[in-house]
């Protein structure tokens, strides 16, 4: 079939398509290929669907997973929202895997509904398209164990609906019901996210201010939402703002080197590039303001103008302004995982101003950047994940049921929920339940050892003292030793 037989729309689309698919072939690509972080397998022990809500409660308020020490500092509502899903498509690793990756792939859809809000024009939907689907910080964050995917989901639903209602002036009842359930959820789930309903606040009052008309119209759903999220959160609320005190990164100045950008975007070169044209454009659009201010009415300002484009930037900007004032006078938040929801909203803007640019080499140099460094930097993790599936396929191939570890029960549990350990029936017990009368043939020791951390990326020795317990232990006949990096796998048995 040629394409000359299709009409230019139904290019574009079927463009579009592509480009959507490869965008979710590469989120399942990444998926199977890495593991997962260590505070994952905390998560993943927390939402057990099959313990009691007490006991859930417990895991993630009071640190009891193990360690005794860590806790979870998202609030309950993920936790629990996460757990009743489980027990409906199951308590695997895959199955979390897949539960959060459908919000990701729901993305799509609402990223193209808010996309299509502000433009049709098909240069800047592929450019603002492969931008998203190619950038590797959403792709990485996004298969965490975390509320990024739902929050990333639930923060475009909410400007979506924004957008509908107080710029598309479309204001139906159903819209404005949304509006607040998404924006709730948003924030009840990732309270980071007030930084971005600061942002739509900031857009309201500046509505509110230039119309002077219908009060109730501009504030009404906003003080909903502040007053159910109070209500519903105050427990949260006051363990952070009040009970706790914690800082996950140190305020660091180079952050006004960077933005985050270079996280944003994958690596420091693409990062420093998207940077400069972000700077650009923006450094242009005060210019162009502080001259229209001069010459004219402060609110006659274009950035003032109720439109979608000074929604997308009072919102960046907000969240920005948010972020330092909050690490100043309270607490650190400077991480860049923190404000994910700010990525969707650089790259929107960044590409009706690319798109607008007249000069198609910055329109051209921007998706060859983003292509090449998607491929270029697709295995520089910034924490490298232990290969725990690698474990259990060279345990079952050394026809091996049972495995003892040197670790306490959160890996544990992690380690034996995958659909691969499952299937094959393998057992994951603790070393110092390992007793003679409970032994019949070889059996495997894990140790979980930290060669990269402690000495580069050699596999010298056994640093970790467990793992040296395990090598002197004259109760074991070692019959193999087996490295991989992260892991020592003995396969042992027991001396008669």
């Amino acid at each position: 079939m040629k394409f000359d037989n299709f009409p230019p729309k139904e290019i574009n689309k079927i463009t579009i398509y592509v480009i959507v698919a490869v965008g979710i072939l590469i989120q399942l690509l990444y998926l199977f290929q890495f593991n997962d972080y260590f505070d994952d397998w905390n998560f993943f022990y927390t939402v057990n669907p099959n313990i009691s809500n007490s006991e859930t409660w417990q895991r993630h308020y009071f640190g009891d997973r193990g360690d005794g020490t860590l806790r979870e500092a998202f609030p309950w509502n993920f936790t629990y929202f996460t757990k009743y899903a489980l027990k409906l498509v199951g308590y695997s690793i895959e199955s979390t895997h897949y539960f959060l990756l459908l919000f990701s792939l729901f993305s799509y859809f609402l990223f193209y509904k808010v996309v299509t809000l502000i433009s049709k024009d098909f240069k800047f939907i592929i450019l603002v398209f492969i931008l998203f689907a190619t950038n590797l910080f959403l792709i990485r964050e996004l298969n965490s164990f975390r509320p990024h995917s739902v929050t990333i989901f639930l923060s475009l639903l909410s400007n979506y609906f924004f957008i509908l209602i107080f710029i598309k002036n479309n204001n139906k009842k159903k819209y404005f019901f949304i509006y607040i359930i998404s924006t709730l959820m948003m924030l009840s789930f990732w309270p980071h996210a007030l930084a971005l309903f600061c942002g739509h606040c900031i857009f309201l009052l500046i509505s509110f201010i230039k119309k002077k008309t219908n009060y109730l119209f501009y504030f009404l759903a906003p003080l909903i939402v502040i007053i159910l999220y109070i209500l519903l959160n105050y427990k949260y609320i006051q363990y952070v703002a009040l009970d706790n005190s914690w800082s996950y990164t140190a305020f660091d100045y180079t952050f006004f080197i960077n933005y985050f950008f270079r996280t944003f975007f994958g690596s420091i070169i693409f990062g420093g590039l998207m940077l400069l044209i972000f700077t650009t454009y923006l450094i242009k659009e005060i210019t162009i303001n502080l001259y229209h201010c001069q010459k004219s009415n402060f609110l006659t300002m274009p950035f003032l103008n109720i439109d979608i484009k000074n929604f997308i930037l009072i919102n960046i900007l907000t969240i920005y302004t948010m972020t330092i004032i909050y690490s100043i006078v309270r607490e650190s938040v400077m991480a860049p995982k923190y404000f994910l929801m700010l990525i969707p909203l650089i790259i929107i803007w960044l590409s009706i101003k690319i798109s607008e640019n007249k000069k198609k080499y910055i329109y051209n140099l921007v998706i060859i950047f983003t292509i090449l460094n998607s491929f270029y930097y697709w295995n520089d993790l910034p924490i490298d994940r232990p290969p725990a599936r690698e474990v259990l396929k060279i345990v079952n191939y050394e026809k091996i049921k049972t495995i003892y570890t040197t670790e306490n029960i959160v890996f544990n549990n992690y380690l034996s929920h995958y659909n691969y350990a499952i299937k094959n029936k393998i057992k994951v017990e603790r070393l110092k339940d390992l007793k003679k009368i409970n032994i019949e043939n070889k059996f495997a020791i894990v140790c979980l050892n930290y060669p990269r951390y402690a000495v580069g990326d050699t596999f010298a020795g056994l640093e970790d003292p467990d793992c040296k317990n395990v090598e002197q232990n004259n109760n074991l006949h070692i019959l193999k030793l087996i490295k991989i990096p992260d892991f020592f796998i003995f396969i042992a048995e027991y001396k008669l």
